[in-house]
């Protein structure tokens, strides 16, 4: 028997398990062996498995806010590795995605894979599986950077298997003593040293302490995208000055607390603009 192998379709594995009635008989021409056929025999058993060609793909993206979810605006990141690796674990075809951060394997036989997505130097994974869009979360496992298994079907193109990376960032600047009391940062006008400033996450729990050197330099640095808030002990003998009070990079932020208002800092960000001024 020879059978016709239609446009976009291969030959299945002729022959596979010991089940006649359920394998396929053609070789990757079409054609089966010879089959003798006695007197009054059916053979009913003469079958062609026949698939379409699979893909796998999508997208590395620069998370610019960590939550692990592809947000309007955030860019694909360029020059990332990428590797498919079949059931044994082994890698069976590397791809480098392009200028909008979109990679692809195609022409893949049907069954199980895995994708492994390098980590370009400077960057972090954001967390996988988060809400419940997978077409728009991280697959990478923050860990070695592997999805899990994904078992492709014939013709199946499963554009979903994303990886979400980020930048750390940082928050610093100046604790200085406005002399003139005036909210803004005028030449001459020292820095404060030895004072103590703390981090504080969204939930306004301390996660850093810094001290001012000897020129009222501080700063908190390998800061995931998130929102944190800026509190400056106030040193004895010193009354907080206005804050505000014009350009912010040489301004006052806090309040008469000591503490700034919320600063969202996205992936790669260095904000160097915030400040505390005093006055005596």
């Amino acid at each position: 028997v020879m059978v016709n192998v239609p446009g976009g379709y291969s030959t299945s594995p002729s022959n596979a398990g010991g089940d006649d009635t359920k394998d396929s008989d053609i070789n990757s021409g079409g054609m089966t062996s010879t089959i003798p056929l006695t007197s009054g025999e059916n053979n009913s058993t003469v079958d062609a498995g026949l698939y379409k060609l699979a893909e796998l793909g999508d997208l590395v993206w620069e998370d610019t806010n960590a939550n692990g979810v592809q947000d309007g605006g955030e860019p694909g990141v360029a020059g990332v590795t990428v590797r498919l690796l079949n059931a044994g674990g082994s890698t069976i075809a590397t791809d480098v995605t392009d200028g909008g951060g979109n990679y692809l394997f195609t022409n893949l036989v049907p069954g199980n894979y895995t994708v492994e997505f390098a980590l370009p130097t400077g960057y972090v994974r954001t967390p996988a599986n988060q809400g419940s869009d997978d077409a728009a979360d991280s697959d990478a496992n923050t860990g070695n950077g592997r999805t899990g298994t994904y078992t492709l079907e014939s013709g199946e193109s499963d554009l979903t298997v994303d990886a979400g990376i980020y930048r750390n960032g940082s928050i610093s600047d100046f604790v200085w003593e406005d002399k003139n009391a005036n909210g803004k940062q005028d030449g001459g006008e020292p820095g404060i040293s030895g004072v103590t400033v703390k981090l504080l996450n969204a939930a306004g729990t301390t996660i850093a302490t810094d001290i001012t050197d000897g020129s009222g330099i501080y700063s908190f640095n390998n800061l995931a995208p998130g929102t944190y808030t800026v509190m400056v002990n106030l040193p004895g003998g010193y009354t907080p000055t206005t804050p505000n009070s014009g350009d912010d990079s040489s301004d006052s932020d806090i309040n008469t607390g000591g503490m700034t208002g919320p600063i969202v800092l996205t992936s790669g960000e260095n904000n160097s603009t915030v400040d505390a001024g005093f006055y005596r």
